[in-house]
């Protein structure tokens, strides 16, 4: 079907999947653009979501092959967002050092690492203190200063937001971006996350199963990564979320006991005051692992869609900067198709 495209204001999008990723993008296009009338679709909102069980942690993880510079100025622009929030107060974000350990030597550096607060790579006088104090055997490691948000704070926030500027929210989901659901749309953003792998269809989207317990730890103020095992522990203002798996290709949603032994037996060896925290909640969900980000428009049949998905473990990294780059090219794809239907 051949749209007569008209104005941006005139438009009518819809934003599939009620994610980080998925307020973002309508967010960004409804302060741009207030005459715009913007629908989320979801199958689930918070505190519901895959994100909500997420640890919240600004760092970069299962991005996949994503180039080193799109993961980084995606990453800067949302950890400058947080800086922002985080003074302001009110959105669940914390401000901690983050300790990262290996157990083998690591590989080069990224190029973020130059542009958040504090890094450094630990010497071994500091590798042995640590190891001292965590009965670790750690090789090398870093520190800098990172930002944690507690997931369904943020998200809660930023969902009252979106009802103050009349985003509609439908609860429901489609089997196929040629759903006849779409046609009353001239743009859709598809940010639907592991869904992509069927909706798109794209078999390049897969879970990476992850599966955390959270914990009440009042006492510990600081982030820790043991990058070999894959433990890591992540406090924010309301609980510590203690991890994790990062099982490629597994659909189960059920928490595994093997699983939850791996994670609080090596937990609780890093920090072995964790032995005293009080388990709040079991939590299992599936990141929507991909190769490679996908962050692009594509125009099918006269209608424009914008993709924003397969950010692994990374959504709440990186979420500000994909949504800058989605406004950028909603404005210029848009544009185009205007153009040509004047044609």
């Amino acid at each position: 079907m051949q749209l007569h495209w008209t104005c941006i204001t005139k438009m009518k999008v819809i934003v599939l999947g009620a994610g980080i990723n998925g307020n973002i993008c309508a967010l960004k296009i409804k302060e741009r653009y207030p005459e715009v009338d913007v629908t989320i679709l979801g199958e689930q909102f918070s505190p519901n979501t895959t994100g909500d069980g997420s640890g919240g942690l600004w760092y970069p993880y299962l991005c996949g092959n994503t180039s080193a510079h799109l993961i980084s100025k995606w990453g800067i622009e949302t950890y400058e967002l947080f800086q922002k929030l985080w003074s302001e107060g009110g959105y669940g974000i914390t401000l901690q050092p983050v300790f990262v350990f290996y157990r083998n030597t690591p590989n080069d550096e990224p190029e973020w690492t130059k542009k958040v607060y504090g890094y450094r790579k630990l010497n071994k006088q500091q590798v042995d203190y640590y190891n001292q104090l965590y009965s670790a055997k750690f090789v090398t490691g870093n520190t800098f200063t990172t930002f944690v948000v507690n997931p369904s704070t943020f998200l809660f926030r930023l969902e009252q937001r979106l009802r103050d500027l009349n985003v509609t929210r439908i609860q429901g989901s489609v089997k196929s971006l040629q759903d006849p659901r779409l046609d009353n749309y001239d743009v859709v953003f598809n940010c639907t996350g592991l869904g992509a792998r069927e909706i798109v269809p794209d078999t390049r989207v897969i879970p990476v199963r992850g599966q955390i317990v959270k914990v009440e730890a009042p006492w510990n103020f600081q982030t820790i990564m043991d990058k070999d095992s894959g433990h890591y522990i992540i406090p924010n203002d309301s609980f510590c979320v203690l991890g994790g798996t990062g099982q490629k290709g597994n659909f189960n949603t059920n928490v595994n006991q093997d699983d939850t032994d791996f994670i609080l037996g090596g937990c609780q060896t890093v920090l072995p005051s964790l032995q005293n925290a009080k388990i709040l909640k079991y939590f299992v969900g599936l990141r929507p692992g991909r190769d490679e980000i996908r962050l692009e428009a594509e125009e099918i049949n006269g209608k424009l869609y914008i993709h924003n998905y397969g950010h692994g473990g990374s959504g709440f990294t990186l979420f500000w900067g994909c949504g800058n780059d989605v406004l950028h090219l909603f404005e210029k794809h848009s544009k185009d198709m205007m153009n040509k239907s004047k044609l």
